[in-house]
């Protein structure tokens, strides 16, 4: 029977590589990468020699149905990689294992280094709810929107964002959610690797004075500001009371006592009663 493995690479540090992730794809009899120019390099650094066939954003609705032909004709081990991380996350590859689970072949994962995972771990934030929404939207209006809805969800958000948009990301951020405390990494794994966690504002001022820092992908996750608690009712009026009391079958004046036993003013509760008199009267 034919399998698909789904299988995580390095994301900066080839040290990450794990065993396990290079026997599959030594064994594999197709191996599908984003870009076989990245991977060919990885493929080379583990003297991996399986057959190499691109599969990206571009080509992955037609290479998907053509994959799953071949496997359900004969059978094969293929093994699907990302240009770095977990495939289907942020990256192509959801579209393939979807068609292998409808198309009854077994799908095997092979889990490896994950900047969402590893973001996560060294943000250092307590709570244990989080959402993944990878890139938001580059049009500033659109990036508002976007930002403001994460405050319908749990309380931590994780974003992803590429290095020549973090600076307007976190300006975005600032403006939404005024001195929001967040956690950026950057580099994750490699030699530069750096997270940071404190407000919005702090990180801008912190990028503003080392200009060099915006480089390489981000990853940042935001500690978002818990919803805000719905107005409680306003108690009833005295009046209002009143009327509860009277709907429920009580007379005026035994709804009066009622009132004042469960401790309101007997002036207040005459006074209130007196209203009711005067506005049944303007309604004969």
């Amino acid at each position: 029977m034919s399998r698909l493995y789904v299988v995580g690479t390095p994301i900066g540090n080839l040290g990450d590589m794990s065993q396990r992730a290079v026997k599959v794809l030594q064994e594999a009899d197709l191996i599908l990468a984003e870009d076989t120019r990245v991977t060919r390099k990885l493929l080379t650094a583990f003297d991996i020699k399986s057959p190499l066939e691109s599969y990206h954003q571009h080509n992955e609705r037609e290479k998907a149905a053509q994959v799953i032909a071949r496997m359900q004709a004969q059978r094969m081990a293929v093994a699907l990689v990302s240009d770095a991380g977990m495939p289907a996350v942020s990256d192509p590859g959801a579209l393939l294992v979807d068609a292998a689970h409808k198309a009854c072949i077994p799908v095997l994962c092979v889990p490896g280094p994950s900047a969402l995972a590893a973001a996560l771990s060294a943000s250092g934030f307590m709570e244990a709810a989080f959402a993944f929404y990878g890139f938001l939207p580059r049009k500033e209006k659109e990036l508002s929107d976007s930002l403001r809805a994460l405050g319908s969800g749990p309380p931590l958000a994780v974003l992803y964002e590429a290095p020549h948009r973090v600076l307007d990301l976190l300006k975005a951020i600032a403006k939404v959610y005024p001195g929001l405390e967040l956690s950026i990494s950057r580099e994750l794994t490699k030699l530069h690797e750096q997270t940071l966690r404190g407000s919005a504002e702090e990180m801008l001022a912190h990028f503003a004075e080392n200009e060099n820092i915006p480089r390489g992908e981000f990853a940042l996750v935001l500690k978002l500001p818990p919803p805000k608690e719905t107005q409680a009712a306003a108690p009833l009026g005295l009046e209002a009371q009143l009327v509860d009391l009277i709907a429920q079958g009580l007379s005026l004046r035994d709804a009066q006592a009622q009132l004042i036993t469960e401790g309101q003013r007997k002036n207040t509760v005459y006074t209130a009663a007196l209203n009711l008199k005067k506005l049944a009267e303007t309604q004969l």
